[in-house]
């Protein structure tokens, strides 16, 4: 057997395999014609059962048929017993280099082989030439991958045959395809058989895989966990599958489930003890399984939506920002190339996220790419990974965070798929990409591929800052409101304040000084005072803001309003002692409200 790193624990399966075909079955490598083909007769009740565990015919195999027979490889579906009962190739109902409709591919007859490491391994494997066991097949490569049902039981074997050609990369885009079509497979059963409990998608933010979207919990209305996708687990942070099913929603993900309705887009962070940090969010039950995520058929027009109540907030006080919203949310959904351009903190990410919602994607920080082995062959899986997704109609997102960086080799590379998604006009992968800089400033300069900026931006919003919005202090406020959970009362001094400075950070900076300006007072009510403590360049000096006011009295109470009644910290916010603010209190007849 030859195999590159035996130390792997795939590597040490296939050994282990080898040593049992060798001693527990008695096999013989040197054998002709060692596969067994079983009756059409006893092929077609197999066939039968299996159509009716995977909830019908899917169409998602005829489309991965597609794919792989374009890469030179055949598709084989298998039963749980290791038996082919569907072939796909190039050429429908034939024989594709031996391998027939009937072969069987169990360890026991057919040695160590892809589908046969699926099944005993549980997982993804690729066997490639000479690590088959059987010596007439090691001009094959052969990459399978288990299918489960909602339950996550094997119930069969999706793989990829093709001739071994040497390169890895085959069996990389073999598995990734597979697991794709697997992982949809398994959620339209999950979603069918679990349609009257709440269902919770988690998924590890910022992930580095276009066609791994997330993984689903079943939840009933105790809030204990009924049930999971097969990399649930995984994903958060246990060892076996197990230990999900049955547990508390919250003891697992440290959060009650009906929470994630309470918060904006229905989206929550969360990280439980010392696990990984996770993505939440909680998808009504469904009648139709259907109505997995990514799915819509392409005879269905597009409808406009209204705009999500992340958009209003980042639209507040500002009608360009409103029409902004609304237009990019159009364009998205039409899957145009888009490209946003502004300052820092101008709300690019927020925007971002708010079109993408929940959908599978994955941001590429291009000020991160680097020209080495390991970024290039990172690019180029992404680029597989495209192609896949466009192909299955995954409904994925491409995200170019800071595209104005990206290096050279990146922009060559990627420049490749998007002319190729621009031809076959799909609408899979939608793209997206972000810069702080007019991104027409980095062509001329000759740091950007004019050809890629037009393949990105297929339509160009310009965020305006803060300073040329219309009414700063209406975002104020709604900030406010966001970071309070509850109307928060701003003075009009302060929002005189907030009119008036030209807000170099835009939103974020305008985030932070009203967090301070909140903590600093009694969280319910913002006062000039409290906006000048937090950043003084928007009222020089104390004095300045008490210019605002139309007299000392007037100082004192908001002070006093802003501390929440705590006389000491008044004293502390106006520069004056204790003894000095009781005496004023006392001169001006102020007394606590009841």
């Amino acid at each position: 057997m030859t195999r590159s790193n035996l130390r792997t624990p795939v590597a040490q399966a296939i050994r282990s395999s080898w040593e049992r075909c060798e001693r527990v079955h008695g096999l013989n490598r040197d054998v002709g014609n060692p596969i067994l083909r079983l009756q059409s007769s006893e092929v077609a009740p197999r066939l039968e059962a299996l159509t009716e565990q995977i909830g019908g015919r899917h169409g998602i195999f005829r489309k991965l048929a597609q794919i792989a027979s374009a890469a030179g490889h055949c598709l084989v579906v298998t039963d749980r017993d290791g038996i082919l009962v569907r072939l796909e190739t190039e050429d429908p109902g034939s024989d594709w280099n031996g391998i027939t409709i009937g072969s069987v591919w169990d360890e026991r007859l057919a040695g160590t082989n892809g589908v046969s490491m699926a099944l005993s391994e549980g997982r993804e494997v690729t066997v490639r030439g000479g690590e088959h066991f059987y010596s007439s097949l090691q001009a094959f490569s052969c990459s399978g991958v288990p299918l489960r049902n909602s339950a996550n039981e094997i119930i069969g074997v999706a793989s990829l045959s093709s001739f071994d050609r040497g390169s890895p990369g085959d069996g990389l885009f073999a598995q990734q395809l597979l697991s794709a079509a697997a992982s949809r497979v398994q959620q339209t059963l999950f979603l069918r058989d679990f349609k009257e409990a709440a269902i919770v998608s988690v998924a590890v933010p910022g992930r580095r895989e276009l066609i791994k979207g997330a993984e689903l919990v079943a939840v009933d209305e105790r809030g204990v966990i009924l049930g999971a996708t097969s990399a649930a687990h995984a994903v958060s942070g246990l060892h076996d599958h197990a230990e999900l099913t049955g547990r508390p929603f919250d003891e697992v993900f440290g959060t009650d489930w009906r929470s994630l309705d309470q918060v904006p887009g229905r989206v929550m962070s969360v990280r439980r003890d010392k696990g990984p940090l996770l993505d939440l969010w909680t998808r009504a039950p469904v009648n139709n399984a259907k109505a997995f995520p990514g799915f819509r058929p392409r005879t269905v027009p597009v409808k406009r939506r209204n705009l999500p109540s992340s958009a209003k907030e980042l639209a507040a006080g500002s009608q360009i920002m409103a029409a902004i919203c609304e237009r990019a949310s159009n364009s998205f959904d039409h899957s145009v190339p888009m490209l946003l351009e502004g300052e820092t903190g101008t709300g690019k990410s927020t925007l971002v996220k708010m079109l993408i919602g929940n959908s599978p994607n994955v941001t590429i920080d291009c000020a991160g790419l680097s020209d080495t082995v390991d970024e290039r062959g990172y690019v180029h899986s992404l680029i597989e990974q495209a192609r896949i997704a466009g192909g299955l109609d995954h409904g994925t997102s491409l995200i170019f965070d800071n595209v104005d960086e990206m290096p050279f080799f990146a922009q060559n590379m990627f420049r490749c798929l998007l002319e190729e998604a621009e031809n076959a006009a799909t609408d899979t992968v939608k793209i997206l990409s972000t810069s702080r800089q007019p991104l027409l400033d980095a062509v001329r300069q000759g740091a950007f591929r004019e050809d890629l900026y037009f393949l990105l931006s297929g339509v160009k919003f310009v965020l305006p800052p803060v300073r040329d919005r219309e009414r700063p202090a209406i975002l104020a406020r709604s900030v406010a409101a966001q970071l309070a959970n509850r109307t928060v009362d701003i003075s009009d001094e302060a929002q005189t304040a907030i009119n008036t400075y030209d807000w170099p950070g835009n939103v974020r900076e305008m985030r932070n000084a009203l967090r301070q300006a909140l903590l600093q007072g009694d969280g319910k009510r913002i006062a000039a005072l409290d906006i000048a403590l937090v950043e003084p360049r928007i009222n020089r000096t104390r004095k300045v803001a008490k210019l605002h006011f139309s007299d000392e009295e007037e100082v004192l109470m908001d002070a006093l309003r802003s501390a929440n009644w705590n006389v000491s910290r008044a004293a502390r916010s106006l520069g004056i002692g204790r003894a000095t603010i009781n005496r004023k209190i006392k001169a001006f007849g102020i007394s606590r409200p009841t």
